[in-house]
């Protein structure tokens, strides 16, 4: 099996972890999103300082701060401390997958040299990698949709230890800041703006598809 080939598997498999990842960096620390979310569910009500709050949250966790908010007990911190370390690996694996989707878009450029054959093989990556994007923003949809507090609890498993992540909201604040429903919000948003980035990727990998498919026919006619 030749390079390109290899490399084209590679970079389809590669471009929905690209895509998931930029999506949550950049939507899942939105502090519009939060606030939006927080008066329709008149979070307020229960933490009157919540904006303030989920601010410094938001600074900690994304490593903007190191200070831990003090409002929170000592189990609500460590838990912070656990997000903000899945955080971290999620934001280097971001990097990490960048870089590979360009050295293995270089390499393949390289070895197919001409034009026409690279603008092909770009075309058929951002296809056959959206559509698989789709599929998993589509099947991520459906299980939130579906039963929210299944896949919460599949999600939390998989990352924190078990047992760090539950919290009584009689006594600990972190629960009534963050209802059950503002992540679910924030998963079926998520799930929706994957689908419209891989909707984008797709059209973009359609025309490079199109235009090296005309080039050919301009080079036969020749």
């Amino acid at each position: 099996m030749k390079f390109p080939t290899i490399s084209k598997f590679l970079l389809i498999l590669v471009l929905p972890f690209l895509i998931f990842l930029a999506v949550f960096n950049f939507y899942g620390f939105n502090m519009d999103f939060y606030k939006e979310k927080f008066s329709e569910y008149k979070v307020q009500n229960n933490v009157p300082e919540a904006a303030s709050i989920n601010e410094k949250v938001i600074n900690f966790i994304t490593g903007k701060s190191e200070n831990i908010p003090n409002e929170f007990n000592e189990r609500e911190k460590q838990h912070l401390l656990d997000v903000r370390r899945v955080i971290r690996i999620s934001t280097i694996a971001l990097y990490i997958f960048i870089v590979v989707f360009i050295v293995l878009l270089v390499i393949s450029a390289l070895i197919l040299k001409a034009n026409n054959y690279i603008t092909n093989f770009v075309g058929k990556v951002l296809v056959f990698g959206g559509f698989l994007t789709i599929i998993l923003a589509g099947l991520l949809f459906l299980f939130i949709s579906s039963d929210f507090s299944a896949a919460f609890e599949s999600f939390h498993t998989l990352l924190f230890q078990k047992g760090t992540y539950v919290f009584d909201p009689a006594k600990e604040m972190i629960v009534r800041l963050y209802p059950e429903q503002v992540f679910m919000d924030l998963g079926m948003n998520m799930s929706k703006l994957v689908l419209i980035t891989s909707f984008i990727i797709i059209l973009l990998g359609l025309l490079l598809l199109f235009k090296s498919k005309s080039k050919k026919n301009k080079n036969t006619r020749k």
